[in-house]
C-alpha cells in the first residue's frame, strides 16, 4: 500500500522503559509490568506505523492516549492484533488519523481533538528482560504513503490551564491535602511538570481516603482512573485504608481462574493481581496470581502488617500471604482483573464507577461481584496471636 523504509532504526524513537518495580513510578503501575512510551503532535495529515515481533510474555497490548489528560482513546490487546502475512511472528500496528483511516490491518483511530498524543506498549511478565527477549518495535511516520523511521517522542505534555485551574480549586477547598513546600513547588513557573506530577497525583488522590469509614469491615471501589494512563485491558478496584495503630490487616477475595499464555482467553482472566500503594501513586508491592497462595475455599487470604520475621512466620503458620507494610499511615490496596472473558460477571469490569455525588456506603465493589471483592478488616495484634485459622477472623 506504500512504500516502506528499509533501513534499520538504531535509535529507538520509544522513551525509556517504565519498569513497574520502580517504586518512584506514579500511575499505580503493577510491579510485574513494563511500559514504553512515545508521544508527538497529531498533524492529522500523517500517520504512525509500528512494526513488531511478537513478544515473549503473559500479555502485551497499545494503548493511545490524549496526553494533556492521561485519558484512554483506544486500544489494541495481544490476541487482537493480527500477524503479518509474510510472517507470523511479526506484526504492524497502524495509528491514523481520521482523513488517513483507511482499511489497515490493526488499525487505531487518532481523533483530530487530541493535540498531544502518545501510545504505550506494554509487556506483563516478559520473559528474560523488560523487552520480552525481542527488540523494539520500529516506530515510522507515514507521510505521503512514504514510511520514515521516526524521531524520538516529545516529552509528557504539560496539564492544561483548564485543567490546572481545577487542581488549584481543589487544593483551595481541601488545603490540608498537600504541604506547603508542595504547595509551593505546584504554583511555581518554574518547576517542571516531572517535579509537579506526584503533587498531582496526591492531590486527586487524597480524597478517597474519605470513603474509608469502619475498620472492621473495610471495602473497595472502581474510582475513575481516567487521568492516570489507564490500560483499556485492566480493571482495577481500589481499597483505601487508613491505620491509627499498628493491628494488623487482613484481606481477601475469590480467585478467577487465569491464563498464563499470551494470547489465551478460555480463562476468567489473563491475569489478576494485588498492589500496595501511597497517596502519591506509587506503588511498592504487587503480588500476582503465581505467587498468592489460594486456601481451600478458593478464596486469597493476604495479612498486611509491619514487617517483622514474627508476622511473616505466623501467616506462613496459617497458611496465607504476607505482604508488608510499606507506608505510615495511609495505603491503597489495587486489586487488577485483566481481559477478563464475557462470560465472567464477576470482574473487577463490572464494578460500577464511584459516584462521588452519593454516600460510599453501598458502593463496595462486593455490593456487584460479591466474594470476587476486594474486602478487609483490622485485627488487633493480640487477637492475631491467639489465632490459629485464618477463618476465626471471621469474613
Amino acid at each position: 500500500m506504500f512504500a516502506f523504509e528499509t533501513a534499520f532504526c538504531q535509535n529507538s524513537s520509544w522513551g525509556k522503559p517504565y519498569a513497574g518495580n520502580d517504586p518512584s513510578l506514579l500511575y499505580y503501575p503493577d510491579q510485574n509490568a513494563v511500559y514504553f512510551r512515545y508521544g508527538w503532535e497529531n498533524k492529522k495529515d500523517q500517520g504512525i506505523v509500528i512494526k513488531g515481533k511478537m513478544p515473549e510474555a503473559r500479555y502485551f497490548s497499545f494503548n493511545l492516549y490524549n496526553d494533556y489528560t492521561k485519558g484512554s482513546i483506544a486500544a489494541l490487546a495481544d490476541f487482537e492484533i493480527v500477524p503479518d502475512e509474510d510472517d507470523r511472528s511479526n506484526y504492524t500496528i497502524h495509528i491514523m488519523p481520521e482523513q488517513l483511516a483507511g482499511k489497515y490491518q490493526n488499525q487505531i483511530i487518532l481523533p483530530d481533538s487530541i493535540q498531544i498524543a502518545s501510545v504505550f506498549l506494554r509487556y506483563y511478565l516478559p520473559n528474560g528482560n523488560v523487552y520480552a527477549n525481542k527488540p523494539l518495535p520500529v516506530i515510522y511516520l507515514l507521510d505521503k504513503n512514504i514510511l520514515n523511521p521516526a524521531l524520538p517522542g516529545i516529552p509528557v505534555a504539560p496539564m492544561s490551564t483548564e485543567d490546572m485551574a481545577k487542581l488549584k480549586n481543589m487544593v483551595m477547598a481541601n488545603p490540608q491535602i498537600i504541604t506547603g513546600k508542595e504547595r509551593k513547588l505546584l504554583s511555581s513557573n518554574t518547576a517542571t511538570i516531572q517535579e509537579k506530577e506526584p503533587i498531582i497525583s496526591k492531590v486527586m488522590t487524597m480524597p478517597i481516603f474519605k470513603h474509608y469509614t469502619d475498620p472492621g469491615s473495610i471495602g473497595a471501589f472502581n474510582y475513575n482512573s481516567s487521568g492516570n494512563y489507564p490500560n483499556k485491558d485492566n480493571h482495577y478496584i481500589v481499597m483505601p485504608v487508613l491505620r491509627k495503630k499498628d493491628d494488623l490487616l487482613v484481606v481477601r477475595f475469590k480467585a478467577p481462574t487465569h491464563a498464563i499464555q499470551l494470547g489465551d482467553t478460555t480463562k476468567n482472566v489473563r491475569y489478576f493481581s494485588l498492589s500496595e500503594g501511597n497517596e502519591y501513586n506509587n506503588t511498592s508491592i504487587t503480588m500476582h496470581d503465581e505467587q498468592l497462595k489460594i486456601s481451600n475455599d478458593g478464596f486469597v487470604y493476604v495479612v498486611v502488617a509491619n514487617d517483622s520475621k514474627e508476622a511473616r512466620s505466623k501467616a506462613i503458620e496459617m497458611g496465607i500471604n504476607f505482604m508488608p507494610w510499606m507506608y505510615k499511615d495511609r495505603i491503597v490496596l489495587i486489586l487488577r482483573h485483566m481481559l477478563p472473558s464475557p462470560g465472567f460477571k464477576n470482574s473487577t469490569r463490572e464494578v460500577q464507577i464511584f459516584d462521588n455525588r452519593k454516600p460510599a456506603k453501598g458502593q463496595e465493589a462486593q455490593h456487584t461481584i460479591g466474594d470476587f471483592a476486594l474486602v478487609g478488616k483490622f485485627i488487633s495484634k493480640s487477637a492475631w496471636k491467639s489465632y490459629s485459622s485464618i477463618e476465626q477472623v471471621g469474613f
